[in-house]
């Protein structure tokens, strides 16, 4: 560590066997046994989103919770460093670099979830279509909901155009919705090309606080983000690889 360097603990939240059938989960920090919980819910999608919350009472902060597998079994990390909120996380940039030429990359994840902060990196591999930018470019206003319809078609000619001349792109727009995906999933098959879901899952409360520091045109109704995380949750990578998705997986955004 060097000097004036600050270091955070590091969360893992994992589910486990607590004992006998009883099933719960486990939370350790820096890999020591911190606390346990039992299961929440019967469903696996809330009982995570509780377990989170759980977690983030227990470590006294709201953190960004990701999952992954790697070297063992399922288990969720909370890393918060200052090198972390510069952007996206040294893995994430290595699936940038592993994406396959000519792939269209779906962001999926409700606004404020960190999709557009994400597109910067996506940039050095992919083309970006932004739907907001497009709103910008038709009615001079990014969040002029009127322009949407336009804004789509504008969007949807720009995916055939560069997927038919093999180009990777990045779709920066919510894309939570299923009927929205398979549309999006029909359009890389008609072209032969790769298409992976990229998910975007913060805590809602993260997606409220990023919601309100944007300009007032900018902002999304608290109901309506709600919905759009409620649907970004139950897009987990097993449910959009049903979809009909190359690949999935789960992206950090910094807090």
């Amino acid at each position: 560590m060097t000097s004036g360097e600050t270091m955070f603990p590091r969360y893992t939240l994992a589910p486990a066997q607590l004992s006998g059938d009883v099933l719960g989960w486990q939370l350790h920090r820096d890999g020591r046994f911190l606390d346990c919980h039992e299961t929440f819910l019967d469903a696996f999608d809330r009982d995570l989103e509780a377990a989170m919350d759980w977690a983030d009472q227990v470590t006294g902060a709201r953190q960004d919770w990701r999952h992954t597998r790697a070297g063992g079994p399922d288990r969720w990390t909370a890393v918060h460093s200052p090198q972390e909120d510069d952007g996206p996380t040294s893995a994430d940039a290595d699936l940038m670099r592993s994406i396959q030429p000519g792939t269209l990359l779906v962001a999926v994840g409700a606004a404020g979830s960190g999709k557009s902060t994400f597109a910067a990196a996506a940039a050095d591999v992919a083309t970006v279509v932004c739907l907001d930018a497009l709103r910008e470019e038709i009615s001079g206003d990014a969040g002029d909901q009127s322009a949407t319809p336009a804004a789509v078609e504008r969007q949807n000619l720009l995916l055939e155009q560069h997927l038919a001349a093999g180009t990777s792109v990045f779709l920066d727009s919510t894309n939570v919705e299923p009927g929205v995906r398979a549309q999006l999933v029909e359009r890389a098959r008609r072209h032969g090309c790769p298409i992976v879901a990229l998910r975007f899952l913060p805590h809602l409360d993260t997606c409220r606080a990023r919601n309100a520091a944007r300009p007032a045109n900018r902002q999304v109704p608290d109901d309506v983000l709600v919905w759009q995380h409620t649907l970004a949750l139950a897009a987990t990578p097993k449910a959009l690889l049903a979809e009909g998705f190359t690949a999935a997986h789960d992206i950090v955004t910094p807090l």
